[in-house]
């Protein structure tokens, strides 16, 4: 990272801040760093990420598809315990055998984060970050002298939701939308201020009812199912009156559903296209686990590989809250010695005894260099890991959002520079 004394005025900082405290009442402000320009994208990877729409709700099919017939004893069991080992009733074989059809769909709003263009290390439903690329985009807007102006998308993330929301729903949407488990719960308040004035009604913040809501938005299964509505909500769903945006199942919180593709009891559900949508994964067991060359190799053999060789991730793979996301729980193995390796996996065993599971996953990188402009004006450069996230909607991709930082876990810190494609 290196600092050069360029002192200008940015006046991008100053107008955001006002921005969100206008529509919110917050006074968090703009909490990244802003890149110097947009995000240059090639018109063939831009057209990856917009084909992959259909492979990606392929997988998401399939996946639904598979765990519902390990439920039901129609695939082997073992599918299904990787996702709901240790549930109880209320939310585990139980609950999940009782969904109907209805209320099993898909995710509707969901986000993708590449490593490297087309190398998908997580998808998200709804993810967070939506605002940050409305701000970006707003930035951009009032600044054409700076920015230039849109050639890639023409609408805001805000101005796509509601319009697909309205071709998705069929009636006029109300919605409600949890922010309990949001990481950026001033950012779910910006978003939702934003899809108002696209003329979206939400509860708690129009003169609905809950009652009156046909659309419910959660950042993840746990915050839904404990909500005091969720019997209403899940009676409405079957009888045709409400959608879920997240479906009520921890089924697309589970990092693990990235092994299925891979995995010797799943592989053979996923064609080759589903498969390369993700860098190599495999679910870690006591025995060892296969690398992206096919070779299988146990523990300690990994633990004795040479750290320059160990180019892959270990990530908790399960559906707890307090690990699966915000980057928690993920380790590159290449910086980790012997040693600490070996703990790694004594960690990893342990869980695994109790039907919690983690996952290898090869590392992709996508490395650039990245020039921000700092609150007081002076420029930084950062040789940088990039994460580029690709929004969804039931129309396809609606946006993408770029978050770059010297540190290979890119998770949106005061220190990360984002953009967008414009």
């Amino acid at each position: 990272m290196s600092n050069q004394q360029i002192m200008i005025d940015v006046p991008w900082y100053r107008f955001i801040d006002k921005d969100i405290e206008s529509r919110t009442l917050a006074s968090v402000g703009f909490t990244n760093l802003i890149a110097k320009q947009p995000y240059a994208m090639d018109d063939a990877t831009l057209d990856g990420y917009r084909s992959r729409y259909t492979t990606l709700k392929k997988f998401q099919e399939i996946t639904r598809d598979i765990f519902v017939a390990s439920l039901r004893g129609e695939a082997d069991p073992a599918i299904a315990h990787t996702v709901l080992a240790g549930q109880p009733p209320c939310r585990g074989k139980e609950f999940h055998l009782k969904l109907t059809e209805k209320q099993l769909k898909l995710p509707v709003f969901f986000r993708t984060d590449e490593a490297a263009p087309g190398a998908i290390v997580e998808m998200q439903c709804p993810g967070s970050g939506w605002e940050i690329a409305d701000h970006l985009r707003d930035i951009y807007l009032a600044f054409p002298d700076d920015f230039g102006k849109p050639t890639r998308f023409s609408r805001s993330l805000a101005s796509s939701f509601a319009q697909s929301l309205r071709g998705y729903v069929g009636d006029e949407p109300i919605i409600h939308h949890l922010l309990n488990n949001s990481s950026r719960p001033h950012g779910g308040r910006y978003f939702i201020q934003r899809c108002r004035e696209e003329g979206l009604r939400f509860f708690s913040w129009d003169a609905v009812q809950w009652k009156d809501c046909n659309f419910i938005r959660a950042h993840e299964f746990y915050d839904l199912r404990y909500n005091g509505f969720f019997d209403q909500w899940m009676e409405a769903c079957e009888e045709g009156r409400l959608l879920f945006d997240h479906p009520p199942t921890p089924l697309y919180d589970a990092k693990v559903i990235m092994a299925w593709p891979f995995w010797n009891k799943t592989r053979e559900y996923y064609s080759d296209d589903i498969r390369a949508l993700f860098p190599h994964t495999d679910i870690i067991t006591p025995e060892g686990f296969h690398l992206a060359d096919g070779s299988w190799v146990s523990l300690d053999d990994y633990c004795q590989t040479d750290k320059k060789k160990r180019t892959y991730y270990f990530k908790f793979a399960g559906t707890d809250p307090n690990l699966n996301w915000g980057s928690r729980a993920v380790y590159y193995t290449g910086s980790l010695s012997g040693v600490m390796c070996r703990q790694m996996f004594d960690r990893i065993l342990a869980d695994y005894q109790v039907g919690h599971h983690w996952i290898v996953q090869e590392a992709r990188t996508w490395p650039e260099t990245v020039t921000a402009i700092e609150r007081d004006g002076q420029e930084v450069t950062v040789d940088a890991y990039t994460k580029l996230s690709g929004y969804y909607s039931p129309d396809g991709l609606v946006g993408i959002l770029i978050m770059q930082e010297h540190s290979r876990k890119v998770h949106g810190s005061p220190k990360t520079v984002v953009s967008i494609v414009f």
